[in-house]
């Protein structure tokens, strides 16, 4: 059972959008492709959880606090009196593994994926004990691409390759205990401590004033478009969207971008380019979200709240 699903990080978010609305130079664009890759890696290890035949919990895309100090795990499966921790890796190519890193041929040198789990897994122990549960944490890293090798890697070294996932849900099933109330109690502890307000600090600079406006296709990203009464028809991809969909959309990503900025219906007719009337944004609006102040002067609560960090 998926106690949390997983949901595009919000850093990954704002740099999509930025790549399509301003200029992003080498290194941000470097960024946004790692955190694309990244994500995308993820989503090929939850569908080897999608399709698990055995009790287990499954909370995907933890973002914890535990003494001061984050902690963000990208899976945890809950069975029985073990807590499986996974920090997945999208690497792809080949590498030597040495104890300070993962050495490429090209002499590029990735930082060794298991300092992460050293990290995490004692915080997460902690927290788990302060809960009032007595679990075992077990931790691995799954490197989710099959184009991915490692060599002279000591075999004690708890790594996941594409190939042994199958065998390794195989035997964690003949493995698998029934879910106790407690394993539901602590799941849904840990989700509901998930952090929703965090935002990196570490973020290209930009402004409304000089952004690119109008809505884009979420499928492609084409500004292209036509419109019919009641939908968006993509140009570039024949993608399909209702405008009521492409209104709350694009308030959400404006949202995202200038936190600070209040939404109205005159900044979102702008950020959408003026296509759509300032009534029409206005009905959508004031339909899906939370309205503050009066006539002239109404905002709206997109419910993100945000936590600079």
């Amino acid at each position: 059972m998926i106690i949390k699903k997983r949901t595009k990080p919000l850093m990954l978010q704002i740099l999509e959008s930025l790549n399509y609305r301003t200029v992003l130079n080498s290194s941000e664009k470097k960024d946004y492709y790692n955190q694309l890759k990244g994500y995308n890696g993820e989503l090929q290890f939850d569908n080897y959880l999608g399709k698990l035949q055995f009790e287990c919990l499954v909370i995907n895309d933890l973002l914890l606090k535990e003494r001061g100090k984050m902690v963000q795990i990208d899976a945890l499966i809950l069975m029985g009196n073990t807590i499986h921790l996974y920090e997945i890796k999208n690497y792809s190519g080949n590498y030597d593994y040495k104890e300070d890193g993962l050495y490429a041929q090209s002499d590029f040198v990735i930082t060794d994926p298991l300092t992460q789990i050293h990290n995490s897994q004692p915080l997460l122990y902690n927290l788990v004990r302060k809960l009032g549960h007595k679990m075992e944490i077990r931790s691995q890293v799954v490197f989710i691409d099959p184009n991915f090798y490692l060599y002279q890697l000591p075999r004690d070294k708890p790594f996941l390759f594409a190939h042994q996932l199958t065998r390794y849900f195989d035997y964690m099933e003949k493995k698998q205990t029934a879910i106790k109330q407690t394993n539901t109690q602590l799941a849904t502890q840990l989700s509901d401590l998930h952090i929703t307000n965090y935002r990196p600090s570490d973020l290209p600079e930009y402004n409304f004033s000089t952004i690119k406006k109008g809505t884009y296709c979420p499928k492609c990203f084409s500004f292209e478009h036509t419109n019919t009464r009641n939908n968006r028809l993509c140009s570039s991809c024949s993608h399909r969207e209702s405008i009521t969909e492409t209104i709350k959309r694009s308030s959400e990503e404006f949202h995202h971008l200038f936190p600070e900025l209040k939404v109205t219906k005159h900044l979102i007719y702008e950020w959408c380019g003026g296509t759509y009337s300032e009534q029409r944004i206005q009905r959508v609006l004031s339909s899906n979200y939370v309205s503050h102040g009066n006539y002239k002067s109404t905002y709206y609560e997109v419910n993100y709240p945000i936590l600079i960090k």
